[in-house]
């Protein structure tokens, strides 16, 4: 029998740690240490959330400009400037993970697999742990984030075992619609929660940016009966929405801040938005790792022509 999500957030803990003792971090240190210039990171589905977190580290660790882009924006968008690519796959092989290298710039893949392709630096982490089978991903999401945040503390992983032992309970009253409040310093939980969302077919997200927030957008939970989840940094705006926003939503459900430091903090409620995933799931009937997906989705997933 194929394991269930309640199956894959058992295991989550074990095959985060299981990939950090396995992995040789000392060596991914040492090729993420050198990227030095401006530097793009891509990734779909659940690895847009690793190369968004990605993004975040070698931006602050690093000192240099690093962005995330979907893998087809790379065909579109102008290069010039950056010096290297870091696409993120679990696998390794999909179309995503071509397209971002379609190009001349310098190759980094975050992968479980390495690319046999020349040029290509593999920044390969291992586990000893049979892959997760999982509609949505959970460990394969979670595993390179660690590999990231290791590289961010010198490879002392001390905190990321501290935040696997903070999962918690949240009240939910589930809704159709969920406006998903969030900025810079929690894009990685936000992109989390609007994929699973939208991919588990959990809810309708709509994503805002906390100061824009103040510009108008309200008027949508004004004239429709929605419900709010706060990714709370505990800012004054934070604090003033905190007060003001209750009697304009059915319900707020708020994922609290833990760590002062940006980068650990979105790497705790990214972990926390998986948590709150599962219970919303629960709340449904539904199986975050076996979904009952759209017919038309394994069709779309094997695209591989002209985009």
């Amino acid at each position: 029998m194929k394991p269930n999500m309640h199956d894959n957030f058992k295991l989550l803990e074990e095959r985060v740690l299981d990939s950090l003792e396995k992995t040789d971090l000392e060596r991914i240190k040492y090729h993420l240490e050198r990227i030095k210039t401006p530097t793009i990171t891509t990734g779909v589905g659940g690895s847009s959330v690793v190369s968004n977190y990605a993004a975040k580290v070698l931006s602050t660790k690093n000192g240099i400009i690093a962005e995330h882009q979907e893998p087809r924006d790379m065909l579109y968008k102008s290069l010039n400037g950056y010096s290297n690519v870091l696409a993120c796959s679990y696998g390794g092989k999909n179309y995503g993970v071509t397209t971002s290298f379609n190009n001349d710039l310098n190759r980094y893949l975050l992968s479980r697999n390495e690319s046999s392709e020349e040029g290509v630096n593999n920044l390969t982490y291992n586990a000893t742990i049979p892959d997760e089978d999982s509609f949505i991903s959970l460990a394969a999401t979670l595993m390179p984030m660690s590999i990231m945040l290791a590289y961010y503390n010198d490879n002392d992983i001390s905190v990321i075992k501290e935040i696997l032992k903070t999962a918690k309970e949240y009240k939910i009253d589930m809704d159709k619609v969920y406006e998903i409040l969030t900025g810079y310093d929690t894009t990685t939980a936000s992109t989390y929660l609007e994929s699973t969302l939208a991919e588990a077919g959990l809810a309708s997200p709509v994503i805002h940016d906390k100061y824009s927030l103040c510009h108008g957008r309200t008027t949508l939970s004004y004239h429709h009966d929605n419900s709010l989840i706060h990714l709370n940094r505990n800012t004054e705006l934070d604090k003033l929405y905190q007060e003001e926003l209750p009697q304009y939503y059915n319900g707020i459900i708020t994922l609290d801040s833990k760590y002062e430091d940006p980068i650990l903090d979105d790497f705790y409620l990214t972990y926390q938005a998986m948590i709150l995933s599962k219970q919303m799931a629960e709340q449904t009937g539904r199986d975050l790792s076996r979904m009952d997906y759209s017919p038309v989705v394994k069709k779309l997933y094997r695209y591989s022509g002209e985009m």
